[in-house]
């Protein structure tokens, strides 16, 4: 589809875009976000060896597994389905955004993957690498419009492929997928920008209907989308990699918990943080925010360790990263508590409208 087609479904706010910076401003951005090392973790974090005998245990009910940042491996009834696999560092050059650390289990050890959902073609949610390990096996893929033709071109047979717009759906052995709206922008070079397509995605089972944000900014879809195909057992909602500079295209975690609200979801499940350093924030501040204001608000939240299984009934919400969170309060590495109310957008969410 051409890029004026995609016009048609592009954000439903107007894109401030980023101040300018000038060239000393712009060269010092550069060097803050790609060089700066205080943010990232200085040793190891915890992780699980996934228990896979126990994940591919038949079940009614979603199981899933998180390897950091938005890559997720689902479970939902006897289909094996992987979202935006990243198994590598999320950058076009090796040197640069780097994982925290190796995945817990390489590509090689996953069990067999039916269906593999991608929500946009940035390179820390769309991974080269991963695609074409998966180029001579049977898994399918689905894409948002457009972004089939990067997997056209590292060898993914077109058959395997299917590209859906906004609102479109497929049923694959059963289980319902829906590409939905998202307040984002796509490309991965200086010349493709808006080229291809970028959606949230609904995945619905027989029990279980679940919600995926992709990358979003804050904006009326997500009130759209729960009145429309709401509720939701599950919601995995990006709540880090936010900044000033960019307020349209990344929630910040209260941002997170009101989007969560207009969804009407019963579980939170917060992703896009834990694994890769992509904005100006301590890496532990997007989990602490929203586990603050959804302790706040009394809303269910899932956090699993990297590799975690979880199911039905296993919903692990230990404070793992409590350790790594700075002590000295500087304004790059503040303390615990005053990260729970930060004076950003709006001071704490606003509730059910």
């Amino acid at each position: 589809m051409s890029t004026s087609a995609l016009a048609d479904h592009h954000n439903q706010l107007p894109h401030k875009g980023t101040p300018a910076l000038g060239l000393i401003g712009t060269l010092k951005l550069v060097r803050e976000i790609f060089f700066a090392k205080d943010r990232i973790p200085t040793q190891k974090l915890p992780e699980i060896r996934p228990n896979f005998d126990k994940f591919l245990q038949p079940s009614e009910h979603l199981k899933f597994i998180w390897f950091g940042h938005s890559t997720l491996l689902f479970n939902l009834e006897g289909q094996n389905i992987l979202l935006d696999p990243v198994f590598t560092n999320a950058s076009p050059v090796s040197f640069l955004i780097k994982r925290f650390q190796p995945p817990v289990v390489p590509l090689e050890g996953l069990p067999d993957v039916q269906t593999i959902v991608i929500s946009h073609d940035h390179y820390d949610h769309l991974d080269k690498r991963t695609v074409e390990f998966y180029r001579e096996k049977a898994t399918r893929f689905l894409v948002p419009t457009g972004v089939g033709q990067h997997l056209r071109d590292w060898g993914i047979e077109g058959h395997r492929i299917t590209e859906l717009a906004w609102h479109e759906e497929v049923t694959l052995d059963g289980i319902k997928f829906r590409a939905a709206p998202a307040q984002h922008f796509s490309g991965r070079g200086l010349f493709d920008r808006n080229d291809t397509l970028w959606a949230s995605w609904i995945i619905e089972g027989k029990a279980d209907k679940i919600y995926y944000s992709g990358d979003s900014g804050y904006g009326p879809h997500f009130q759209e989308i729960g009145r429309q195909y709401g509720p939701f057992t599950h919601a995995f909602m990006e709540n880090g990699q936010y900044n000033d500079r960019w307020p349209d295209v990344h929630m910040r975690p209260e941002e997170t918990i009101q989007a969560f609200i207009d969804l009407n979801a019963e579980t939170l499940i917060p992703v896009h943080w834990g694994m890769f350093d992509l904005s100006l924030h301590h890496w532990t501040e997007p989990i602490v925010r929203t586990h603050g204001f959804a302790q706040r608000w009394d809303i269910p939240l899932i956090t699993p360790q990297l590799g975690e299984v979880v199911d039905f009934f296993h919903h692990p919400s230990t404070m793992w990263w409590e350790p790594f969170i700075p002590q000295q309060k500087s304004e790059k590495a503040p303390s615990y508590e005053n990260l729970i109310a930060p004076p950003v957008t709006f001071a704490e969410p606003i509730g059910p409208r």
